[in-house]
């Protein structure tokens, strides 16, 4: 184990990381990340998941009670971290999840399945090794050639101001003082900082955090942040392509733009580009997306001839609540509220997209596009406009296409 490795395994071991309870996080749901690729599975074997750097388990656990026949394995450096996770999965009794510790440097001792693992989730974990394009490259090995790695890093443009801070703390406290003779002083200096540095900021209330998460943001002992070029250098370097944002509204560059002249100019411009420019306009402390194969890419979106025949889910990150006026002895829905991971929620007005969002809020099944399409017949929607509403269902992600492996 190289000195790095085994200085965040011992900061991790001392404050294991994160706190808090089981959580469902967005883009977790392992259907929905494999439809994102063009490669589908071979039929007859369990969805595999790889957690690499699970920490305490709380996003894993939360993964797998809501996806009882997928395998997951969380591995981490850090025993007492998965001591905490088989902990919060025993209590949660699931049968799905099993710990291992490993290095992600190395991945000695992994136990890859045949083919390799469908999904490998990877949040907020590389930019804390020794080297991360090296073990970006070893989970790149372990990956299915159908397979999807959701990946988190730090946004260095972003978190400028985090950074600031944490020089602060470095000229006051030098960083070959033990851990604990740091943190204090640490929280102290954090005061001063909300006065000024912090306010409307991700980091407003560091503070009064927890210690294992004060440490985590502020005196970790190796972290490495990214721009939107590095991301992309580090993921062809490892022979890994970008398929996709976690959330591609937030990274769509002409929503940042009224002017005609500049979408004019910006359409000229490389994807690659306009997300770096995304990135420049705005505050993204966190990358977040998924990442492929090279010989893979992005799934062809279905065009309006094959609606119909096309077998759909609704998408896992989706709520749909109804706003509902009570009349004399009756009810009238006034409106309907989609919301989309972080994304504001779409209120619809009465009409056939609301009537489509409605009946998707009670459709726990993988249905057909016409199928779709005869329900909402039956509410009095011409077969035109309901195939529009879901096309417009699709576009916005309210539902996803499943590869027929998984449907």
């Amino acid at each position: 184990m190289d000195p790095t490795t085994r200085a965040v395994r011992d900061q991790y071991d001392r404050f294991p990381y994160p706190d808090g309870q089981p959580v469902l996080r967005q883009c977790w749901d392992a259907r929905y990340l494999l439809a994102q690729g063009a490669k589908a599975r071979t039929a007859g074997q369990p969805i595999r998941v790889l957690d690499a750097g699970c920490g305490r388990g709380l996003g894993i656990t939360g993964a797998a009670s809501t996806q009882p026949d997928v395998q997951f394995l969380g591995i981490d450096i850090s025993s007492t971290a998965l001591d905490h996770a088989r902990e919060h999965a025993a209590r949660l009794g699931l049968q799905n999840t099993t710990f291992a510790t490993c290095d992600l440097m190395t991945l000695d001792g992994l136990a890859v399945p045949e083919g390799g693992f469908d999904v490998v989730y990877s949040s907020g974990v590389l930019h804390h090794l020794a080297d991360p394009a090296a073990g970006l490259a070893r989970l790149r090995e372990v990956l299915a050639p159908h397979g999807v790695i959701q990946f988190m890093v730090y946004g260095r443009l972003g978190r400028q101001v985090l950074d600031r801070f944490a020089e602060a703390v470095r000229v006051l406290l030098p960083a070959d003082l033990p851990l604990a003779d740091r943190l204090e002083p640490a929280r102290l200096l954090a005061a001063a900082a909300e006065r000024e540095l912090f306010p409307g900021t991700p980091w407003e209330g560091s503070r009064e955090v927890a210690d294992v998460e004060f440490v985590d943001r502020f005196l970790n002992v190796n972290e490495t942040a990214y721009d939107l070029p590095d991301l992309f250098d580090l993921a062809a370097g490892a022979g890994l392509r970008f398929l996709r944002w976690n959330e591609p509204e937030e990274w769509h560059l002409p929503n940042l733009l009224d002017d005609p002249d500049l979408q004019a100019r910006v359409a000229g411009l490389s994807e690659r580009d306009q997300y770096h420019l995304v990135e420049l306009l705005t505050h993204r402390h966190k990358l977040e997306c998924l990442l492929t194969h090279t010989d893979n890419g992005r799934r062809p979106v279905p065009t309006a001839s094959e609606l119909p025949d096309a077998v759909f889910v609704v998408n896992p990150d989706v709520t749909i609540a109804r706003e509902v006026r009570n009349l004399r002895s009756a009810q009238r829905v006034e409106s309907v509220k989609v919301k989309i991971r972080a994304r504001e929620a779409l209120t619809m007005p009465p009409g056939p997209v609301a009537r489509a969002a409605l009946l998707l809020a009670g459709q726990a099944q993988p249905f057909r596009g016409d199928e779709f399409v005869q329900a909402l017949g039956k509410e009095g929607v011409p077969a035109d406009q309901a195939l529009a509403a879901l096309a417009r269902m699709l576009n916005a992600e309210v539902v996803y296409r499943p590869h027929p492996v998984d449907a």
